[in-house]
């Protein structure tokens, strides 16, 4: 009788091993072949559960993105302040242990997918994170704007705190030296500053 094969349990394994693949040996140096062999799978399997090696480097990225988003909202959900909560958000940027360190590098070989895709289920993905990720911003404005620490008028900044923190990140892949945990913390403060009632 052949063995009876979970298709997710078998998703879920093919994308860890790659993930620790990927860790390891970086993206640009992911030899499918050499993959496909390693974990002891036809091709043939191989292209029963992913059509490409792209599909397949999408898949494993948005698990761990999903899976830090879920560790940013269990952060977030226990913090009070402004600053704890926004830094509980942009903990990607902000946290140095190396599941983030990995995670980032990981966003640095993958950002050419994500920014060039024609595929839709990409386009959707980022679509519905930055989605999230203006929501809670947007709550932590009302919630500031409610307890009368914030100006009203501050709610305009929330989307505006994404792409600053989008784009330091990105400068700190071009500049040398460029501290974005302390440049992105100090840019938190400052808005906290601007937006405070006195």
């Amino acid at each position: 009788m052949p063995k009876i094969v979970n298709k997710d349990e078998k998703i879920n394994f093919i994308c860890d091993e790659a993930y620790n693949v990927f860790v390891n040996a970086g993206i640009d140096d992911f030899s499918l072949n050499k993959f496909i062999s390693d974990i002891k799978m036809s091709k043939g399997q191989f292209y029963h559960y992913f059509s490409t090696k792209e599909q397949l480097i999408y898949q494993v990225m948005s698990r761990q993105t999903s899976r830090l988003m879920e560790k940013q909202l269990e952060s977030y959900n226990t913090k009070e302040s402004f600053i704890d909560k926004i830094s509980a958000i942009f903990r990607i940027y902000l946290n140095q242990e190396k599941y983030y360190s990995d995670l980032r590098k990981l966003y640095i070989d993958t950002l050419h997918i994500y920014i060039t895709s024609k595929d839709d289920e990409i386009k959707e993905f980022n679509h519905s994170l930055y989605q999230t990720i203006f929501h809670l911003l947007k709550t932590i404005f009302e919630e500031e704007i409610k307890k009368g620490y914030f100006r009203q008028d501050s709610i305009f900044l929330a989307k505006s705190i994404c792409a600053t923190a989008d784009g330091m990140f990105l400068q700190s892949l071009m500049i040398e030296n460029f501290d974005l945990k302390t440049e992105l913390s100090n840019y938190f403060l400052e808005i906290e500053k601007l937006v405070k009632i006195n």
